[in-house]
């Protein structure tokens, strides 16, 4: 029968299988040696081989992250609060860079909202404009929720961002019980302090399955290539392929159809702020 892994702890597999039947599996011998299964993977085990379940085959992937290493999401809610810690838009930008990449869909979550109302929706209509559906919410006055509840789209969404933005509060409130642990906010550094420690699916009461990602400031990009780092910027989109060289990087190349975009105020000068500073990472990393 056909499932998906929820946990591997040791090499035993949780998977949740027919009307949502949980299974605990181990991999046959040659698959385990040519095949690294993870979280998030669909399989078929039979659980008529001896006293524990088998898995026989793993499905094909539609996506991967690296880090947890999970494969086939369908949405990355990408959180960030507005305050404590306060909002990096460069550091969102990059999250929605590498969710592109990963080619996942992207949700922008803009927590604490009680924090900073007009400064939340700010960020949010920043987001739109560059075409991407965006919120704010609060667990404090419970603003907000319904209607990010009602961008979630699955069946697996994982919730990602920096540590102590209420990732976990979110998914708690989610499932409706205390299951993932909340951080708490350093005095020193203002920053949260990471508490998810391993990759898991948890399924709600909706039919989701959910996951909690690690808290992390920096983000590895050195497996994007600079030609294709402006398509991951999707407001960049419509205007690729205009300009006069094809392999324009839109830095200081004359005739850039995407800088002219940005002169024009159809680009935000933030977003291409962002897109200059990735750019340029790439190419240190290169000359490495």
């Amino acid at each position: 029968m056909k499932g998906i892994i929820l946990k591997n702890q040791n090499g035993y597999f949780t998977i949740s299988g027919e009307e949502g039947k949980v299974s605990l599996c181990r991999s046959r011998g040659t698959l385990k040696r040519k095949t690294n299964i993870l979280v998030g993977d669909y399989v078929e085990f039979e659980t008529d081989k001896g006293s524990e379940a088998v898995i026989t085959h793993v499905y094909p992937r539609k996506s991967f992250l690296h880090r947890p290493p999970v494969a086939n999401i369908d949405q990355l809610a990408l959180v960030c609060s507005i305050r404590t810690p306060d909002l990096n838009y460069f550091l969102m930008d990059k999250m929605v860079v590498l969710s592109e990449n990963a080619g996942i869909e992207p949700l922008i979550i803009i927590s604490k909202s009680d924090l900073d109302a007009d400064g939340a929706e700010k960020a949010v209509k920043y987001y739109q404009t560059a075409g991407y559906q965006a919120c704010t919410v609060s667990l404090k006055n419970y603003s907000g929720i319904t209607e990010m509840r009602d961008y979630l789209s699955g069946p697996v969404i994982a919730f990602s961002g920096p540590s102590g933005v209420g990732k976990s509060s979110l998914l708690n409130d989610l499932l409706g019980i205390d299951y993932f642990i909340s951080g708490e906010i350093s005095r020193q550094t203002g920053r949260g302090k990471n508490t998810t420690r391993h990759a898991e699916l948890v399924q709600s009461s909706q039919g989701y399955y959910l996951m909690d990602t690690p808290g992390y400031t920096h983000l590895d990009i050195e497996t994007i290539d600079t030609q294709e780092l402006s398509f991951l910027f999707r407001d960049f989109r419509p205007y690729l392929g205009n300009c006069r060289f094809n392999n324009c990087l839109h830095d200081q190349e004359p005739d850039c159809a995407v800088r002219h975009a940005l002169e024009t105020g159809r680009i935000q000068k933030e977003r291409y702020d962002s897109y200059k500073r990735i750019l340029e990472e790439l190419k240190t990393t290169r000359r490495r």
